[in-house]
């Protein structure tokens, strides 16, 4: 059993309050807001380099994917990172996804020119996905398909090239589930024998990863 947490945004106080109350180790799916900066003052908790926790991460086996609100080369150094494409049993871990605020934000402070793999990654995760053929999709975005159903006009129409990839992925093999987040609101839909579970805003959910038809308990928030 594990426990998926959606988008963290840097509010390590309220994420740290899950994780002290979980039974289980935990995943959480990209926007953790590890290396992001904000020019606030109120964000004091969000600038903190402290946070994430890397000890209490370790000691509970907590650990991330990344989203667009993270460095990416600050991830790689985070002990609880799981890498692009890693596979464990039967899940596969794809981080990353295009910021639709991108020309807001300041290059190498709050957005990073890699925040999405490139298209030659992107082909090497296709691949690795139909050789391995995943029960189980944890990403941080979603494929085209669902985000028509989320329909979130801004965010549809920003042309990412990794929910495209996502969808020439799911078009090609079908897993039984696909948890994400992304788009800060809960959903949670069966399409084509494929359940997408999309995590808001720290929501988390259990889920039995080791079962045949993965099994899904709702935790909300």
């Amino acid at each position: 059993m594990k426990r998926f947490i959606g988008d963290v945004h840097g509010k390590f106080g309220r994420y740290k309050t899950i994780l002290k109350n979980s039974p289980h180790p935990t995943i959480q799916v990209g926007d953790m807001g590890v290396g992001f900066r904000r020019m606030d003052s109120r964000m004091i908790e969000e600038i903190d380099l402290t946070n994430p926790p890397h000890a209490v991460m370790q000691a509970g086996e907590h650990r991330f994917i990344r989203g667009n609100h993270d460095n990416p080369l600050v991830c790689r150094g985070h002990s609880q990172y799981i890498t692009d494409g890693h596979v464990e049993g039967d899940m596969m871990f794809i981080g990353g996804a295009l910021s639709i605020d991108r020309m807001y934000r300041t290059e190498g402070y709050s957005w990073w020119a890699d925040e999405e793999l490139s298209a030659e990654q992107l082909y090497v995760m296709h691949d690795k996905y139909m050789m391995t053929k995943p029960k189980i999709m944890i990403t941080h975005e979603c494929p085209e398909a669902v985000a028509k159903i989320l329909s979130n006009e801004m965010k549809f129409a920003d042309g990412s090239r990794t929910r495209q990839a996502f969808n020439s992925m799911w078009e090609n093999w079908k897993p039984k589930l696909w948890i994400f987040g992304h788009w800060h609101q809960s959903f949670d839909q069966v399409i084509l024998d494929t359940r997408f579970i999309c995590l808001d805003e720290l929501e988390y959910m259990d889920v039995n990863v080791t079962a045949d038809d993965p099994t899904v308990l709702h935790c909300a928030r």
